[in-house]
């Protein structure tokens, strides 16, 4: 009885609109897009135009009249927006960069759901400036994966009434069920001077824009086409490095072939894979005894990567973890021969199957890398599966990780709530295998928009170990209560933030190893979009051993307790100049540590934005002082929404290492790239004069579709 009142929502329901597509007719000429919607073809749609507020006011009329066209033929959709405004003036229209964080900018939000399975969808976003952006939307913490790219077209303009999109998505981009006849669809405009967003469907503020559950609906589909689904993106790389080994080049020949065995199952392939337009790592300062977590960016590994998504429990531990194929302990790249992927949608279940070949790098032989995935939807938003993955990038060959997982989900629990509950359980092994290998979490959670509620516990034991995944800490059991409290005040506070984030992780055994409470007593967002917060974080490490925090720096094994106060305060991104700033300072360990950061960004034009960032940590301890700075800084030029120029510097001085990574990319048209990529490094240890590293690649990619 409790497992169907809270996971099939039979509580109740919201109701949901729906829109009929038009399609164009036999011999009629489709839309050119060039974003002026001025083509006969748009005037045979019936515009969508009801759109509610979710922000300020939820569930008011929208200030701003929006009219979304929607028309498609057998190969192709075609989607119309005339977002009218009252001020174009006021418009804000930065960004033109592909996949740009368009916070800042006026913009539209699209999503289709195109198994209509309430699970999964494709995101695309259009910005005012022409910015356009893509992703896959799952139903997990790692479910929203916007370094997914795809081909589509799209372009904008800006007249005295508003600002105006047309764009045009081969259906040969997309996976969908061939013979529905509707797919789940969802839009929302952010009118960003008044921090307003209006949807047309899921406008109750408690209900996110990526519960696909939520979305409307889109009938009237039928006969759509996508051709053969044969996919070649052949392509051409070149290397040129200098280092302390010498002077060496490369030029290597490569070919990506993507062919969908039917509308559900696709097949990737890719023959000496490169990754040359791939940007670098963002650095991070580490006072923790644990590793970091950096994200998959490549692209090959990024498609259809929320079929292999596993748990529930973020990044603290992921049981496949992409990253570990290509590349060996050292984050260095080992090259990746060949690799192989399968992976299906349906409605009632989705698999996905992968397997790399790399080459020999120094000590490192050839290896054979396998991961596979299959998940079983139950009730109406529910799924369980299994994940199997063997073989190790750098270890024992005969590594393996099997688990099990199963997550339960409702966004209709009390009407239009949201309950979610979430488990799995692993095991490890290799030919040497010894027991304590095992990985079990179970959690609960109440996320939904004034209040959130979450609770956990999980267990790693000492010995887990996923050759191809990625775990934080082992040894431990971790329990973990979160309450947020978020009321709308409508008023120039739009609302109000408290929160207490309680973690205890213990040995095994039960003996405390970390303790910690993070308290925000008060956090502000006021209708500007400015936001303040304070936040009081008593913490308790209990080392074991000794801890080398930094060079000839230890702090001594025993038992800590410190207690950290921060201060934070951060714009509105609407203007073209904004700033995070936070500051924290109080004890830590056997000492004190004072942290400050900022971030400033000023998006000059559409064609030129700047950002730097500076973290600066100062740290005294009894075993020694030490400081560590940190600056990352971006300048990016945009010269059309296809030709744009990027550049990344960093610099630590616990490396002494500052880096540059520039890239020049030009979008031919989508699928067709190039990109000559610098990266150059000076080290302070060295001569620091002199770069300690050069390396200038370029890549030439061209697709042709079947």
């Amino acid at each position: 009885m409790i497992i169907s009142t809270l996971f099939l929502g039979a509580l109740a329901v919201a109701q949901t609109p729906s829109h009929a597509l038009q399609r164009l007719p036999e011999g009629a000429t489709p839309p050119v897009i060039d974003g002026l919607l001025d083509d006969a073809a748009w005037q045979l749609c019936q515009p969508l135009t009801e759109m509610l507020q979710v922000e300020p006011v939820s569930g008011a009329g929208a200030s701003e009249r929006t009219e979304v066209l929607l028309l498609f033929t057998a190969t192709d959709l075609y989607i119309g927006l005339r977002c009218f405004d009252s001020n174009p003036a006021g418009l804000r229209a930065t960004q033109m960069a592909r996949d740009a964080n368009l916070d800042p900018d006026d913009r539209v939000e699209l999503l289709f759901d195109t198994f209509h399975d309430k699970r999964t969808a494709y995101w695309f976003q259009i910005g005012a400036a022409g910015s356009k952006g893509d992703a896959l939307v799952g139903n997990s913490k790692r479910g929203f994966n916007k370094r997914w790219d795809t081909i589509w077209y799209a372009r904008t303009s800006i007249t005295d009434e508003g600002w105006f999109a047309e764009l045009r998505i081969p259906f040969a981009s997309l996976n969908f069920d061939a013979e529905g006849t509707s797919w789940g669809f969802n839009i929302r405009r952010h009118i960003r001077r008044k921090n307003e967003e209006v949807r047309w469907a899921s406008w109750d503020p408690r209900l996110h824009f990526f519960s696909v559950s939520s979305a409307g609906t889109l009938a009237g589909l039928s006969g759509l086409e996508q051709g053969v689904g044969l996919n070649l993106t052949p392509f051409i790389a070149g290397a040129r490095t200098d280092d302390d080994t010498g002077s060496h080049g490369d030029l290597d020949l490569g070919l990506d072939l993507f062919y969908r065995l039917s509308p559900n199952t696709k097949l990737t392939l890719s023959f000496n894979t490169d990754f040359a337009e791939t940007e670098v790592d963002a650095r991070q300062v580490n006072l923790t005894r644990f590793p970091l977590f950096f994200p998959e960016k490549r692209k090959f590994f990024l498609e259809d990567s929320a079929v292999f998504s596993f748990g529930s429990g973020g990044n603290a531990l992921v049981p496949f973890f992409s990253r570990r194929i290509g590349l060996d302990s050292e984050g260095e790249t080992v090259p990746l021969l060949t690799s192989a992927k399968l992976t299906s949608t349906t409605e009632d279940y989705s698999y996905g199957i992968l397997n790399s070949v790399t080459g020999e790098q120094g000590a490192l032989n050839s290896r054979n890398l396998f991961a596979g995935r299959f998940a079983k939807n139950i009730f109406e938003q529910s799924r369980v599966g299994v994940l199997f993955t063997h073989g190790s990038p750098i270890g024992d060959q005969e590594s393996y990780t099997a688990g099990v997982d199963l997550h339960l989900r409702s966004d209709t629990f009390r009407g239009s709530e949201s309950l979610r509950f979430g488990s799995h359980i692993l095991k490890t092994g290799d030919s040497g295998s010894s027991g304590d290998d095992l990985a079990y979490r179970a959690g609960i959670s109440y996320p939904n928009d004034e209040v959130d509620l979450s609770a956990s516990y999980s267990v790693v034991e000492e010995n887990f170990a996923p050759a191809l995944g990625f775990v934080r800490r082992t040894g431990i059991r971790e329990y973990q209560a979160e309450a947020e409290y978020r009321p709308r005040l409508h008023t120039e506070i739009r609302r109000l933030l408290f929160e207490a984030d309680a973690r205890l992780i213990t040995d095994i055994s039960g003996h405390t190893e970390s303790a910690e409470i993070g308290l925000i007593p008060l956090g502000i967002e006021w209708e500007s979009g400015d936001s303040f917060r304070l936040s009081v974080t008593p913490q308790r490490e209990n080392l074991t051993d000794d801890f080398e925090i930094a060079d000839g720096v230890v702090i001594l094994r025993g038992t800590h307790d410190f207690l950290r106060y921060g201060i934070g305060f951060s714009t509105a991104d609407k203007r073209p100049m904004s700033a995070e700033v936070d500051a924290t300072l109080g004890s830590f360990y056997d000492g004190s540590r004072t942290e400050l950061s900022f971030d400033i960004s000023w998006r000059a034009s559409p064609h030129a934005t700047f950002e730097f960032e500076y973290d600066f940590n100062d740290v005294k301890l009894d075993g020694g002082d030490f400081q560590v700075n940190l600056v990352r800084t971006r300048a990016d030029f945009f010269f059309s929404t296809f030709v744009s120029w990027s550049n990344f510097a960093q610099w630590d001085d616990l490396s002494r290492d500052f880096g540059i990574n520039s890239r020049l990319r030009y979008i031919f048209e989508p699928g067709r790239e190039f990109f000559l990529v610098l990266n150059r490094s000076w080290n302070a240890f060295d001569n620091p004069f002199a770069p300690s590293n050069t390396d200038l690649r370029f890549k030439l990619a061209y697709n042709v579709r079947f």
